[in-house]
Order: C-alpha cells, then sequence, then structure tokens
C-alpha cells in the first residue's frame, strides 16, 4: 500500500489556517438541510450536499470510477 499524503507534516502552517476555514464553514453548515448525491452506475455515496446555491458537479465515482455529472440542485418547498 501506498504512503498517503500528509498536509500537516508537509506544511504545518497552511495546513492550521486552513483547517481553522474549515471549522469555521462546518460550523456555518451545522442544522442545515443536506442531500446525499449517489452514483447512478453502483448506488454508491459520492458526496453530500448542503442546502444553497449550486451549479453542476463534475466528480469520478470512488467505488466503480465512472465520471459523473450532477445536474444543479434546488432546495424548495414542495408543493401539492
Amino acid at each position: 500500500m501506498a504512503n498517503r499524503f500528509s498536509p500537516q507534516a508537509y506544511d504545518p502552517v497552511k495546513y492550521e489556517t486552513v483547517k481553522k476555514q474549515q471549522d469555521a464553514l462546518k460550523a456555518q453548515c451545522k442544522g442545515v438541510l443536506r442531500v446525499s448525491r449517489i452514483c447512478p452506475y453502483c448506488n454508491h455515496r459520492v458526496d453530500d450536499v448542503a442546502k444553497g446555491d449550486h451549479g453542476y458537479t463534475f466528480m469520478k465515482c470512488p467505488n466503480c470510477g465512472e465520471e459523473i455529472v450532477f445536474p444543479p440542485i434546488h432546495f424548495r418547498l414542495a408543493r401539492s
């Protein structure tokens, strides 16, 4: 098995700066409605999306390796 890259060991100052920013973003998203994106090929959970403005997303499934394009997600109230 190959060694994994350690950003903390490579550049500790940058790691701490990014870590603080990521912690602040996680705190903003706490309790926000989230949706999981599922790979249409193998049904593997690829991504989680929090409520907000979203555009098209291009991803590669880590399970099957297929390239996937997800359309924008619109969070709105369903009307009956």
